[in-house]
């Protein structure tokens, strides 16, 4: 009787520990908001942290940045060209629509259909056919051999499944969303908040814990601070790192995380006088990378190459290329040898978002020692995404988001028919490089072929890679469960939890 007494209360506090994590809703301050809500368009961080949400793909990234089950119950991959996902029974879309294989199926088509213009298509563009088995399974027949290099593509926002009669009955999903993630978008008042709310049919028995999540939007830091400060939030995105020391322990919980994605200049390859690779590598020489962080991330970050120094096996760094030694004579010279000697002017077209402007204002103090004249064009944010996307820039700072798998990170950027390759850079060797990494499956052949395409890429600089800054955010005490991942994700709010 003692011991069923024991085992009782035991089971009580239990369920009562439990119950206090589910309910209650979280105020999230953000500095930016979502361009666009579709899932097989967006680009930008801001709506993938908001998509990511709100809709699932077939896998989907745990704590450790391992591959997990997501609407796919199990994978198997059956051998090098072939990948067979089991799809979960019971997911339902946000308007109570059962999920079906045909769903799957027609994602993948609008992805792959050069009309949608997705992103996401460069990854599965070596996809021969995608079938139906059964009603539960769905089948990737590949044209190479590269199935473990596509599997984690069907982790991103940019592979998610969208409800085929949703979009057939013609829904705009830039403005409108019917996912099956933990959360719905219950309200969006742009330039003001997002509202999320508990998806009550969500596949996961007892997720989410939170009833809702609003988002607000506060561009200026200062504005975060002060929200968190006075309580009118409960967590909030730190950019500058000073600011920190705002918040003391016991009121306030720090979360600091080194990330994937990285600064960069990117270059319009095509214009004169950045068409010669001598040009864009002396800018390699003449850049100060550590100072940078110093001065704009206040030692936050560290310095990368073209693939985080976190991605090992396959990350070369930084102190294995020459060019990343600040040599302003290289840089020098290297411009006098390309018709240059006194220098040029150009253009970098930036935003106040991510710091952008801060990182072109040191650059522009760097480059004009070498003689390099740069004007700073700070436009709105909407404005600078569509420059991006029409190449219509000499120059731009941004943050290309990174990737645990080299082939993610490289092939839709640097491909010359890549479908971020907004640089217009074309090299055969690379392409050459980018298609032998996705169908080469010995692991240290891969290896050979990725450290080709990393010193290559750094010498004709399509992108001069600058640095990864740690990724920071602030909670009050109340605040549980909350979790960052490199790769700069917040799925794990769907565990996040008030006490």
């Amino acid at each position: 009787m003692r011991k069923f007494l024991v085992v009782f209360l035991v089971t009580l506090l239990s369920l009562a520990i439990f119950a206090q994590k589910l309910g209650g809703r979280l105020i999230i301050a953000m500095e930016t908001e979502p361009v666009g809500l579709d899932p097989h368009l967006v680009t930008a961080f801001a709506s993938h942290r908001v998509l990511e949400n709100v809709y699932d793909g077939l896998l989907r990234y745990g704590e450790n940045l391992q591959l997990v089950p997501n609407i796919a119950e199990e994978f198997q991959v059956v051998d090098p060209y072939t990948i067979v996902f089991k799809i979960r029974e019971g997911v339902k879309f946000h308007d109570g629509t059962p999920l079906t294989v045909e769903d799957v199926l027609f994602s993948f088509e609008r992805i792959l259909n050069p009309d949608t213009k997705s992103p996401a298509a460069a990854f599965y563009q070596d996809v021969e056919s995608i079938k139906a088995i059964g009603d539960n399974k769905i089948e990737f027949k590949l044209k190479k051999p590269m199935a473990s290099a596509l599997l984690p593509n069907f982790a991103g926002v940019n592979s998610s499944i969208v409800s085929k009669k949703f979009v057939e009955s013609g829904k705009n999903l830039q403005l409108e969303t019917n996912g099956t993630g933990p959360f719905y978008l219950a309200e969006y008042v742009q330039g003001n908040y997002i509202v999320l709310k508990k998806n009550p049919h969500y596949f996961v028995k007892d997720q989410p814990y939170l009833d809702e999540i609003k988002i607000v939007f506060m561009p200026e830091e200062v504005s975060r601070v002060s929200a968190l400060r006075n309580g009118d939030v409960d967590i909030a995105k730190i950019n500058e790192p000073l600011n920190v020391r705002q918040f003391p322990e016991g009121r306030f919980k720090i979360y600091r995380s080194p990330v994937l994605s990285y600064y960069l200049i990117g270059i319009n390859t095509t214009r004169k006088p950045f068409d010669d690779p001598r040009v864009r590598n002396a800018l390699n020489y003449a850049i100060n990378r550590e100072a940078i962080i110093k001065t704009v991330a206040f030692g936050e970050g560290v310095v990368t190459g073209p693939l985080s120094p976190m991605v090992q096996p396959w990350a070369l760094l930084p102190k294995d290329f020459d060019e990343y030694t600040y040599n302003p004579a290289k840089a020098k010279q290297l411009l006098a040898q390309a018709g240059y000697p006194n220098g040029f002017e150009f253009e970098i077209v930036t935003s106040q978002r991510y710091n952008f402007d801060k990182v072109a204002q040191v650059i522009q103090a760097q480059l004009a020692e070498v003689g390099v004249r740069a004007k700073i064009n700070l436009v709105e944010w909407g404005i600078f995404i569509k420059r991006w996307r029409e190449s219509d820039f000499d120059t731009f700072i941004s943050m290309n988001s990174g990737s645990i798998e080299p082939d993610i990170q490289f092939y839709r950027t640097f491909h010359s028919k890549g479908s971020t390759n907004v640089f217009l850079y074309s090299n055969p060797r690379v392409d050459e490089l980018l298609e032998l990494g996705r169908s080469t499956v010995d692991t240290t052949k891969r290896k050979e072929i990725y450290d080709e395409l990393q010193r290559l890429l750094v010498k004709e600089s399509p992108i001069i890679f600058l640095y990864s800054a740690n990724q920071i955010f602030v909670s009050n005490a109340s605040v549980e469960g909350f979790k960052l991942l490199p790769n700069e994700s917040l799925i794990f709010l769907r565990e996040t939890y008030k006490k």
